[in-house]
Protein backbone atom coordinates (compact mmCIF):
# COMPACT_ATOMS: atom_id res chain seq x y z
CA UNK A 1 0.00 0.00 0.00
CA UNK A 2 2.74 2.61 1.20
CA UNK A 3 4.35 1.70 -2.66
CA UNK A 4 1.23 2.61 -4.35
CA UNK A 5 0.98 5.90 -2.66
CA UNK A 6 4.74 6.65 -3.21
CA UNK A 7 4.37 6.04 -7.04
CA UNK A 8 1.09 8.02 -6.98
CA UNK A 9 2.94 10.84 -5.16
CA UNK A 10 5.96 10.86 -7.80
CA UNK A 11 3.44 10.78 -10.86
CA UNK A 12 1.63 13.88 -9.05
CA UNK A 13 4.88 15.53 -9.10
CA UNK A 14 5.61 14.85 -12.65
CA UNK A 15 1.91 15.74 -13.67
CA UNK A 16 2.45 19.47 -12.11
CA UNK A 17 6.00 19.72 -13.48
CA UNK A 18 5.07 19.39 -16.86
CA UNK A 19 1.99 21.60 -16.35
CA UNK A 20 4.07 24.08 -15.16
CA UNK A 21 6.16 23.87 -18.28
CA UNK A 22 3.32 23.82 -20.26
CA UNK A 23 2.34 27.10 -18.78
CA UNK A 24 6.02 28.66 -18.90
CA UNK A 25 6.01 28.06 -22.77
CA UNK A 26 2.49 29.26 -23.61
CA UNK A 27 3.80 32.49 -22.14
CA UNK A 28 6.57 32.49 -23.62
CA UNK A 29 4.96 32.17 -27.23
CA UNK A 30 2.41 35.09 -26.30
CA UNK A 31 5.21 37.25 -24.90
CA UNK A 32 6.99 36.78 -28.38
CA UNK A 33 4.42 37.59 -30.76
CA UNK A 34 3.05 40.29 -28.71
CA UNK A 35 6.55 41.52 -28.93
CA UNK A 36 6.17 41.09 -32.76
CA UNK A 37 2.86 42.58 -33.22
CA UNK A 38 4.38 45.74 -30.68
CA UNK A 39 7.86 46.33 -32.10
CA UNK A 40 6.87 47.87 -34.97
CA UNK A 41 4.66 50.41 -33.58
CA UNK A 42 7.22 50.96 -31.10
CA UNK A 43 9.84 51.66 -33.18
CA UNK A 44 7.64 54.39 -35.20
CA UNK A 45 7.08 56.06 -31.93
CA UNK A 46 10.68 55.85 -30.89
CA UNK A 47 11.86 57.83 -34.62
CA UNK A 48 8.87 60.01 -34.46
CA UNK A 49 10.30 61.49 -30.73
CA UNK A 50 13.87 61.33 -32.12
CA UNK A 51 12.81 63.52 -34.81
CA UNK A 52 10.66 65.82 -32.53
CA UNK A 53 13.90 66.50 -30.22
CA UNK A 54 15.87 67.14 -33.36
CA UNK A 55 13.66 69.53 -34.44
CA UNK A 56 12.91 71.07 -30.95
CA UNK A 57 17.16 71.34 -31.20
CA UNK A 58 17.46 73.28 -34.88
CA UNK A 59 14.73 75.65 -33.72
CA UNK A 60 16.80 76.65 -30.44
CA UNK A 61 19.60 77.07 -32.29
CA UNK A 62 18.29 79.29 -35.30
CA UNK A 63 16.65 81.72 -32.70
CA UNK A 64 19.64 81.72 -30.71
CA UNK A 65 21.85 82.48 -33.63
CA UNK A 66 19.52 85.13 -34.77
CA UNK A 67 19.37 86.89 -31.58
CA UNK A 68 22.87 87.83 -31.63
CA UNK A 69 22.47 89.04 -35.24
CA UNK A 70 23.78 86.21 -37.24
CA UNK A 71 22.13 84.23 -40.41
CA UNK A 72 21.22 80.57 -39.78
CA UNK A 73 21.86 78.01 -42.26
CA UNK A 74 19.68 74.85 -41.87
CA UNK A 75 21.97 71.49 -41.67
CA UNK A 76 21.11 68.47 -43.46
CA UNK A 77 20.17 65.32 -41.66
CA UNK A 78 23.74 64.35 -41.55
CA UNK A 79 25.84 67.65 -40.45
CA UNK A 80 24.24 70.13 -38.08
CA UNK A 81 23.61 73.65 -39.46
CA UNK A 82 25.26 77.01 -39.29
CA UNK A 83 25.36 80.28 -37.75
CA UNK A 84 27.03 82.81 -39.77
CA UNK A 85 27.95 85.97 -37.26
CA UNK A 86 28.11 89.20 -39.08
CA UNK A 87 32.09 89.83 -37.42
CA UNK A 88 32.56 93.29 -39.68
CA UNK A 89 29.51 95.24 -37.99
CA UNK A 90 31.74 95.87 -34.61
CA UNK A 91 34.76 97.01 -36.51
CA UNK A 92 35.30 100.88 -37.81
Amino acid sequence: MKLNAKLNNKKSKAQSLIEYALILAMVTVIAVVALQLLGQNMSNTLKQSAETINTGADDVQKKACESFGGTWTPGTTEEAGTCDLDTQSGTN
